[in-house]
């Protein structure tokens, strides 16, 4: 049972240094960050059109012909000091687990004060809320106990607009 409390994110360790059963949570990590990459892949994938296969072949592979994608990035309209998304944590949902602070590239999510006790594992606050991209939700489904929530992005729209990179 303390396998799979490892590896679900409810250990009641309140850290994961030293333990045995490292591995296990290294392991969910990396198959939570192989999950959100095949989202975003699908999320993101063009269709294309395929050829007729060639006549007098035994075997014909159809080739995906992608059609010239231009790709986007967002540029902000206001100062990021004005615009309020950042994530809210529910400190009673929250177990500690610390994915979210592995996963968040701009270092949004910090530790907070360790359980007096010494029984759990710290809960994790938003250290940074100015740090957090506009428009990025990807700690949402990361979290194992829906602790993270996020403002409604239609309210935030106005602030982004989307420019084309242009590829040297």
């Amino acid at each position: 049972m303390l396998v799979l409390d490892c590896f679900f994110g409810r250990c009641s360790k309140p850290s994961c240094d030293g333990c045995a059963l490292g591995l296990v949570r290294s392991l969910r990590l990396a198959l939570k960050s192989r999950a959100m990459q095949r989202k975003e892949e699908s999320c993101v994938a063009s269709v294309g059109s395929w050829e007729p296969p060639e006549t007098g072949t035994l075997h014909p592979k159809p080739t995906l012909h992608k059609p010239d994608i231009a790709k986007k990035r967002k540029r902000l309209l206001a100062p990021r000091e004005e615009i309020a998304w950042y994530p809210v944590i529910k400190p009673e949902l929250c177990n500690g687990c610390g994915d979210c602070k592995v996963l968040c590239k701009p270092g949004v999510f910090e530790l907070g004060e360790p359980d007096p006790a010494g029984i759990h594992r710290p809960k994790l606050i938003v250290a940074h809320p100015y740090k957090c991209l506009v428009l990025c939700n990807r700690c949402v489904p990361i979290c194992t106990s829906g602790a993270i929530i996020l403002p409604n992005p239609a309210d935030f729209e106005k602030f982004v607009e989307y420019v084309d990179i242009e590829e040297s």
